[in-house]
């Protein structure tokens, strides 16, 4: 079972802890629930119009060094179109409407922070680019943008595995149907 995430409860300012289950935790003294439920995040998987991918290196932890698809948590009042659209001009610097992002697929996911490891709902969304002439990294979290024929990612270096399971569906879908959505 999982140690709790929280150092107070929420309701009375305890600092014990029942675990029940890997998502449940009790407090002691007052009996508060909390839970643990996925983080909605959303990520990109940009094409260029030759059908490459644009892939970064994370420049911060978790995964420093490790490969990703540009994306973060979906904040609050954002939908999982404009959360994408933001986390995109951020890490690389395309300004693309939220409009221009289309659903792919929803993948679980894990995330390590602040000594707990956080269950996250990846909304995985794709959109189309002429080139990636503008791409424009942020330092503080990209230290690298790679352009990638589709069946040339290095999946095995990829930070998240449902980032790398994105990439992965999305060749099936291009083999399978003879070209890509």
């Amino acid at each position: 079972m999982a140690e709790s995430p929280f150092k107070f409860c929420s309701d009375c300012g305890s600092d014990g802890w029942v675990t029940r289950s890997d998502r449940e935790f009790v407090c002691s003294a007052c009996g508060f629930r909390h839970f643990i439920t996925p983080i909605p995040a959303a990520v990109a998987l940009l094409l260029d119009a030759e059908d490459r991918v644009l892939v970064i290196r994370r420049a911060h932890e978790p995964g420093l060094g490790l490969l990703g698809l540009p994306g973060g948590v979906i904040e609050p009042g954002e939908t999982g179109e404009m959360a994408v659209a933001r986390e995109t001009l951020e890490e690389v610097g395309i300004d693309l409407p939220a409009s221009a992002f289309t659903y792919y697929c929803a993948l679980n996911n894990r995330y390590p922070f602040q000594g707990f490891t956080w269950p996250t709902l990846d909304l995985c969304f794709y959109a189309r680019v002429p080139n990636f002439d503008n791409v424009v990294m942020q330092a503080s979290e990209v230290s690298e943008c790679m352009i990638c024929a589709l069946d040339e990612v290095p999946l095995d270096d990829f930070a998240f595995d449902a980032n790398a399971e994105a990439v992965r569906q999305w060749r099936v879908v291009r083999r399978t149907s003879g070209c890509a959505p």
